[in-house]
């Protein structure tokens, strides 16, 4: 099972995300206010997961934790509009403060069904024959652009990266963006 961790400086903010998460029934396995604990959570929960993040934590910028916490979590990071050019340096999906509680949890269970969906209905679908593949890819990209900030090639090489991860076509991978 994969976990969810939120890292915030501000311990209140903090778990107001989880609470959210929670509220729409997600398991939030943690809830971090410096880079050190989320080193040692990641370390300790090997299986992966989603670690919502601010950009600067306690102790650290934050932005060094996803070399450091390994290629089995994948970083959502919450960035103010005053620091909105960095999201194109980083190679993580944002998100832009204030959050949208929707774009907060469709992002997150991406990322979950991501690393542990079954592609069964997928496969299924693709089977049908009737899905313009071309443009499924597409239409994910720009999804991934638009909630998350992320550029076209930063969408594209995200989406690469995440099919080779889980052994799944690029189109599987468009799919469950867009159903998420």
């Amino acid at each position: 099972m994969s976990s969810i961790v939120v890292a915030n400086s501000n311990p209140d903010y903090a778990k107001k995300i989880a609470s959210v998460l929670r509220s729409s029934g997600l398991y939030v396995g943690g809830v971090c206010t410096t880079g050190a604990q989320v080193m040692e959570f990641t370390s300790k929960h090997y299986h992966g997961g989603v670690v919502v993040c601010s950009v600067k934590l306690r102790d650290m910028p934050a932005v060094n934790l996803p070399r450091v916490a390994g290629a089995s979590y994948d970083f959502l990071f919450l960035v103010s509009s005053q620091l909105a050019s960095m999201s194109e340096s980083l190679e993580q999906a944002t998100l832009m403060l204030p959050i949208n509680r929707m774009n907060l949890i469709s992002t997150v269970n991406m990322f979950l069904n991501l690393s542990d969906y079954t592609s069964l209905n997928i496969k299924k679908k693709l089977a049908a024959g009737n899905l313009d593949e071309k443009q499924l890819i597409k239409n994910a990209k720009d999804l991934l652009i638009e909630r998350n900030n992320f550029t076209e090639p930063q969408a594209h090489r995200f989406m690469q990266k995440k099919s080779m991860d889980t052994g799944k076509k690029m189109v599987e991978t468009a799919l469950i963006i867009l159903n998420s």
